[in-house]
C-alpha cells in the first residue's frame, strides 16, 4: 500500500509540473530519449479525458538540450514530436514538429510542448502584438490567390547548401503551408524541386546530394517537403512532387533559380 501511494504521488507531481497552464502542457525526457514512457502516457490520457473535446486540434513541437550536435539534435527533437503526435491519433494534428536544439537548462529543453490549436494561435497573436502592436503579421506566401494552374516559389524555405536536409529558420513557412492546406481541403498540388548553377547544355544534371551521395538534389528537396506534408497529415492523393534540375533558371541568379515551388491543379 505505502508504495502504492508513493507510485499515484510521483505520477500526480508529473502532472501538475507538465502543465504551464490550460490548452498548454510539456512532456520531459531522460538524456537522448524520444520514446514515451509510462509517466508520458499518463499524463497524455489525462489530457485527454479532462482536457481535449472531439473537434480539438493540436499542436507538437519537440526540443532538444544543446550536448550534442546540431543535427542530431533536430532529428532527435523529430522523433520525440513524431512519437508524442502518434499518441493521439483521434485528434487533428496541425503542426508536429522538431525544432532541434534549445540553450540553457538541459533537462526542460528535453521537451516536447502540446498545445490545443486555438491557444497557440492566441499565444502566437499575442506575440506578435506585443512585438509590434501597431503591424498586422505579413504572410511568408499567400497561396489564397492562387488559381489553378498557376505556381509560385516558396518563400522562407531554405536548405543547408548541397543537401536536402531543412534548415531550422524554415518552419513558419512550412507550417504556413501545412495550415493553407488542412483549412482548404479540395485543393491539390505539385511541389517542384530546382537547383542553382547548372550547366545549360546539360540542364537535365540533377545537382549531387552530399547527405545520400546521389545526383537527384532538386528532386530530393521537393520530395523533403511532400514527406513534411505528408507525415503532418495531407493526404498523397492531393499531391506530387518531381526535380526538374537546371532546366527552368529564373535568369535572376543562384539565389533565384535553388528554389522548390508549388503549383496548384485544382481547388
Amino acid at each position: 500500500m505505502k508504495y502504492n501511494i508513493l507510485y499515484i504521488l510521483f505520477f500526480s507531481t508529473i502532472l501538475c509540473a507538465a502543465q504551464q497552464q490550460q490548452g498548454e502542457w510539456s512532456l520531459y525526457f531522460e538524456n537522448d530519449a524520444h520514446q514515451l514512457t509510462k509517466a508520458h502516457k499518463v499524463l497524455i490520457d489525462s489530457i485527454k479525458r479532462t482536457a481535449l473535446v472531439a473537434t480539438d486540434s493540436i499542436v507538437v513541437k519537440g526540443y532538444a538540450s544543446s550536448p550534442a550536435n546540431e543535427a542530431y539534435n533536430l532529428k532527435l527533437s523529430e522523433k520525440r514530436a513524431l512519437n508524442t503526435k502518434n499518441a493521439f491519433p483521434e485528434y487533428y494534428t496541425i503542426i508536429a514538429n522538431g525544432f532541434g536544439e534549445l540553450q540553457g537548462d538541459e533537462a526542460k529543453n528535453r521537451r516536447v510542448d502540446i498545445m490545443i490549436w486555438a491557444v497557440y494561435q492566441e499565444k502566437l497573436a499575442l506575440k506578435n502584438s506585443t512585438a509590434n502592436p501597431t503591424k498586422v503579421p505579413e504572410k511568408i506566401n499567400d497561396f489564397t490567390k492562387m488559381n489553378a494552374g498557376e505556381k509560385i516559389a516558396l518563400a522562407g524555405i531554405y536548405f543547408y547548401p548541397g543537401r536536402d536536409d531543412i534548415r531550422n529558420d524554415s518552419y513558419a513557412a512550412l507550417n504556413e503551408l501545412l495550415a493553407y492546406l488542412k483549412e482548404n481541403k479540395s485543393v491539390t498540388f505539385r511541389l517542384l524541386g530546382h537547383v542553382c548553377c547548372g550547366k545549360k547544355y546539360e540542364p537535365g544534371r540533377d545537382g549531387y546530394n552530399n547527405r545520400t551521395g546521389k545526383n537527384n538534389l532538386s528532386e530530393a528537396r521537393a520530395k523533403r517537403i511532400y514527406n513534411f506534408l505528408h507525415e503532418n497529415g495531407i493526404a498523397k492523393k492531393r499531391m506530387s512532387s518531381r526535380g526538374y534540375a537546371f532546366r527552368y533558371p529564373t535568369g535572376k541568379g543562384d539565389d533565384f533559380d535553388r528554389r522548390v515551388e508549388i503549383e496548384i491543379i485544382s481547388r
